[in-house]
């Protein structure tokens, strides 16, 4: 299949999921303190058929992260054959390690992880700021986030032009927000600092400003659009590749949106400004925006709005 093809697919999903959506927010999420947000409208009893029997599911269908989603209701149950071993004792265990690793199972082991790490010092609105990561900063979601990049050419000439995953490039005071930091528990989330399996490096430094991060106040440019920031994999390898795009489309679901009027910007450490990419037309099934590259905000301070 081309590229072209595939991102029709995505598409074509994505606008199935995104009929049924709620449009929660990781914020309400936690909010909501566990009941979880409910991504089918569809309240009654849904037809199911499997092996050409037709049963009825009362309660509507669910993901499976959902607190309140059971797993009869689930719009996905792992069926497996064959031996268990080597991977567990029983099938039902084979069935759960499947399911936690490679289905909905592993977003709810996200969601549920999530955390505050720095609460808003006043309102969002007013230009405060806010934190929110799962564990080990695998994911995680900014409000209102300053990065002052005025350094990025001397750090990047200074570490090497073509290295794509500089780590700790932030000196204190250079990424951060107007908020109240939990210095410790962002601490605790370190063992999985590496360029590809976690934000660690790049939030490590994560810091409270004592301003308010709004327009006309600190940052030379504003970006309003709502904005995902991801790390590569190898982009030349179709395998490797595509591992980024189910990433966004699990963060999709932590985040509680579909929309594709997200600006996306590859967090790549070289001074490089232009992206490339064999697979480009499959970035339509995510955005409708041109995909951006870090580098275009070199010199600049920078406020992330959301």
């Amino acid at each position: 299949m081309t590229g072209r093809s595939y991102a029709q697919t995505l598409r074509a999903l994505k606008e199935s999921y995104r009929r049924g959506h709620d449009g929660s927010t990781v914020d309400e999420m936690l909010a909501r303190l566990g009941e979880g947000p409910a991504l089918f409208t569809d309240a009654g009893a849904t037809s199911t058929c499997e092996d050409s029997t037709c049963e009825e599911r009362e309660g509507g269908l669910c993901w499976g992260y959902e607190r309140d989603c059971t797993e009869d209701n689930r719009l996905f149950v792992p069926r497996c054959d064959g031996s268990p071993k080597p991977w567990a004792q029983t099938m039902e265990g084979k069935m759960e390690l499947f399911w936690t690793q490679a289905d909905f199972g592993y977003v709810k082991k996200v969601v549920d992880s999530l955390a505050i790490l720095c609460s808003p010092k006043g309102k969002i609105a007013e230009g405060a700021s806010q934190l929110i990561c799962s564990a080990q900063l695998r994911y995680c979601r900014a409000r209102n986030l300053y990065m002052d990049l005025r350094r990025y050419r001397q750090m990047t000439e200074k570490q090497g032009t073509y290295r794509s995953f500089l780590e700790d490039i932030f000196e204190e005071g250079e990424i951060g927000g107007n908020c109240e930091l939990d210095i410790n528990r962002l601490r605790d989330n370190a063992r999985h600092k590496s360029p590809l399996q976690s934000w660690y490096a790049e939030l490590g430094g994560y810091s409270s400003v004592d301003f308010k991060v709004k327009e006309g106040e600190q940052c030379d440019e504003i970006v309003t659009r709502p904005t995902v920031f991801i790390k590569l994999d190898a982009v030349v390898n179709m395998y490797h590749h595509f591992c980024d795009f189910f990433n966004i489309y699990a963060s999709q679901h932590v985040n509680g949106s579909f929309s594709d009027d997200v600006q996306i910007v590859i967090w790549d450490t070289t001074l490089s400004k232009e992206f490339r990419d064999p697979f480009i037309e499959t970035w339509r099934a995510f955005t409708r925006h041109p995909v951006m590259k870090l580098a275009q905000f070199q010199g600049k301070r920078v406020r992330i709005s959301h």
